[in-house]
């Protein structure tokens, strides 16, 4: 997404990124980081934190299911264009998440039981085998199906986070991700009536 390729670049000019957004969190250079600690401490807050490690599995999942869906023969089309375009646009996004939790000094991983968190729509790893087994067509519908509730999921982890976050780049990402993935949520939904 070009939100995202352009926070990405901010985060290569750092002092740039700082004059134009005010954002401390943003700064990738040579040093570790821990010189504008208390600076990066102002700009995010536990949210943002829980936020990008959460988000940062969630769009894992959807570009592992992308992959499954690739590698296979006899998938619709229109299905496989969409998992191009999911890891297309979710693996530069991920990259920049797992920037911020550096700069944070945070881990990349949540510890915790992801699937604790309510309406998330990661599918279960049951689901997913049923995903790799599955043939093109079947593996298709089941896609479509799987995605469309794992998009659910992500809008409505950034909904929360737009109410409870503070780092500027993270809140923007937040409303990006409800406006993107709502309306390839309602281009799903199209593509499954078609099947």
């Amino acid at each position: 997404m070009r939100t995202f390729r352009f926070i990405a670049t901010a985060g290569t000019a750092a002092a740039a990124a700082l004059i134009v957004t005010g954002c401390s969190a943003s700064d990738t250079s040579h040093d570790t980081g821990h010189s504008a600690s208390s600076q990066t401490a102002a700009d995010f807050n536990q949210a943002d934190v829980t936020y990008a490690q959460g988000m940062t599995m969630h769009h894992q999942q959807a570009v592992e299911m992308s992959d499954i869906v690739l590698d296979k023969s006899g998938v619709d089309p229109e299905v496989t264009q969409l998992a191009k375009d999911i890891k297309k646009a979710q693996g530069p996004e991920i990259t920049t998440m797992e920037g911020w939790l550096e700069d944070w000094g945070q881990d990349s991983m949540d510890h915790g039981d992801h699937g604790s968190m309510d309406g998330d729509g990661m599918v279960s790893a049951e689901d997913i085998t049923t995903l790799k087994q599955s043939d093109g067509p079947t593996a298709s519908t089941l896609f479509l199906d799987q995605m469309i509730e794992h998009h659910e999921g992500a809008v409505e982890m950034a909904k929360q986070h737009r109410k409870d976050g503070k780092n500027p780049e993270a809140l923007k990402l937040s409303r990006t991700v409800i406006s993107d993935q709502r309306a390839e949520i309602k281009e799903m939904r199209t593509m499954r009536a078609a099947l």
